[in-house]
């Protein structure tokens, strides 16, 4: 599954960050939230900043804690990033795999562009409360305390490590 992010809006519309004036440490904050949430959920998150009225001549991609963040060059807004990047994962792709592509936004318009090229929209409202759920469950799997992201491993299931490690004995 893969989740495109439009960072900037996301934080507009929560909550969490209705009283951080900071946009540095909005968007920080963003990053790990997001981080944790694909690392329990398994999903692959693409968080999207707009850097439509910066000086940047080029896009900055760049890999933090598991996910790409990106912030879009000059005169480039995230939602042209967006739909671009959904034409590229969608282009070759069954119908019936199409909703496992989906975009986080408020943005009306986006959703609607969205939704016709075949990913599937989330409203912020409806990501917050997943990732809030997969914050829950994730401290629930993992005692309670500090957790981790989920690993390679956490994903078998007992007969597949069983297999694995009779694979490794050479059985």
């Amino acid at each position: 599954m893969l989740l495109i992010v439009d960072g900037y809006n996301i934080i507009g519309a929560w909550p969490e960050f209705a009283k951080t004036v900071d946009l540095a440490q909005s968007r920080d904050r963003l990053i790990h939230m997001l981080a944790d949430y694909a690392g329990f959920s398994g999903a692959e998150v693409i968080l999207v900043f707009d850097g439509y009225g910066s000086d940047k001549k080029f896009v900055t991609l760049e890999e933090q804690f598991g996910i790409r963040v990106v912030y879009t060059k000059q005169h480039e807004t995230a939602d042209h990033y967006i739909e671009r990047t959904v034409d590229r994962f969608l282009e070759g792709l069954p119908k019936f795999a199409r909703g496992d592509v989906r975009v986080a936004t408020n943005d009306a318009l986006e959703q609607s562009v969205v939704l016709s090229r075949g990913a599937t929209r989330l409203p912020a409202a409806e990501l917050r409360r997943e990732v809030l759920a997969m914050r829950g469950a994730g401290r629930e799997r993992h005692g309670g305390g500090t957790h981790r992201p989920m690993t390679f491993e956490d994903r078998l299931t007992d007969a597949q490590k069983e297999r694995l490690e009779r694979m490794r004995r050479g059985e």
